[in-house]
C-alpha cells in the first residue's frame, strides 16, 4: 500500500531562540516536513537565515502574527464586531512578508496565522490576497466534522477551527490559492498524557494532503516571558527526536512530505 503523504509543521519558530533551536534539529533529523515562522521579535534576525539550507527541503511558512503586544480575545473581538480596514490588515501583513524575504531570502512557502488568526473576517482576506500575490499556498484549519473528530485530543477547539476557516477556504478556492486538504493537531496544553498518545490520535486516519500542526522546542528564559507553553514542548520535541516517531509515522501508513508533493500525488 502506497504511504499517505501528510505536511508535518512545527509552528512558532522565531518564538524565541530555544524554540527556533529545536525546530531546526528535527527540520536536520527530517522530523518535519514545514516551519511557520513568526518575525515579530528581534532574534528572527539571527535564527531566519539559519532556515536557508532546508528551503526546498521543507515547507518555510510565515507565522502572521497580531497578537504580540494584543490579546488573541481583542483581536479576534475586534475583528468579528469592529473590523479593522482591510488596508490596515493587509499593510501590517505585507510588512511581515517584506520581513520574512529580507531574513531567509525568498517568499514564504505559504502563510498562517499565530493563533490561527488567518481564519478571522479581514484578516482572510489579506492573507488570500497575499498568498496569491507571491504563490504561497494557505493553510486551512478545515476538516470534516463527525465522529471520527471526537476522538481527536481537542475535539470543541477542532471543531470551532473547522468552522472557522469555512469562509477562508472558499476564497482560497475562488482565488486558485492552494490549500491543504484537512488540518490535524490541535490540543488544549491541558493534557496529562504522553505526546506521542496524542500524536496517534492526531494522525489517525490521515489522508495525503493533510497538515498536522506541533509546537515543538527548547524551553529558555525568554519563551517563559513570551508564552505560557514550555515544558510541553520540550515533550513533543523529545518524541519527535525519538525512536517511537518514525515506527508511528509508518504503523499509520503516512509519510512526511511537502504540500506540493502531497498535492502533485492526489
Amino acid at each position: 500500500m502506497t504511504p499517505r503523504r501528510i505536511v508535518l509543521c512545527a509552528d512558532d519558530y522565531g518564538l524565541s531562540p530555544g524554540v527556533s533551536r529545536g525546530i531546526r534539529e528535527l527540520l536536520e533529523h527530517g522530523r518535519l516536513s514545514a516551519t511557520s515562522c513568526m518575525v515579530v521579535f528581534p532574534e528572527i534576525a539571527e535564527d531566519g537565515p539559519l532556515l536557508k539550507p532546508f528551503l526546498g527541503r521543507a515547507d518555510i511558512g510565515l507565522h502572521f502574527s497580531l497578537t504580540k503586544d494584543r490579546a488573541f480575545n481583542t483581536v479576534a473581538l475586534e475583528a468579528h464586531l469592529r473590523p479593522p480596514p482591510f488596508a490596515t490588515i493587509r499593510a501590517a501583513l505585507e510588512e511581515q512578508v517584506a520581513k520574512f524575504e529580507s531574513v531567509i531570502g525568498r517568499p514564504p512557502d505559504y502563510i498562517d496565522g499565530h493563533q490561527h488568526i488567518h481564519v478571522l473576517p479581514v484578516i482572510r482576506d489579506a492573507v488570500v490576497q497575499a498568498a496569491k500575490r507571491i504563490g504561497a499556498y494557505v493553510r486551512s484549519t478545515t476538516d470534516p466534522i463527525g465522529a471520527a473528530m471526537c476522538r481527536r485530543p481537542a475535539p470543541f477547539e477542532s471543531i470551532y477551527l473547522a468552522r472557522a476557516s469555512r469562509k477562508l477556504v472558499a476564497l482560497a478556492r475562488a482565488a486558485d490559492v492552494p490549500t491543504n486538504s484537512d488540518f490535524r493537531g490541535v490540543r488544549t496544553f491541558r493534557e496529562t498524557g504522553d505526546f506521542r498518545t496524542l500524536f496517534r490520535r492526531m494522525i489517525k486516519d490521515a489522508g495525503t494532503g493533510s497538515l498536522v500542526m506541533c509546537h515543538p522546542g527548547h524551553a529558555d528564559p525568554l519563551l517563559g516571558t513570551r508564552d505560557p507553553v514550555q515544558s510541553m514542548r520540550e515533550g513533543e520535541l523529545h518524541y519527535l527526536a525519538g525512536a517511537d516517531f518514525p515506527r508511528d509515522l509508518e504503523a499509520e501508513g503516512v509519510v512526511l512530505s511537502r504540500l506540493r508533493d502531497a498535492l502533485r500525488v492526489n
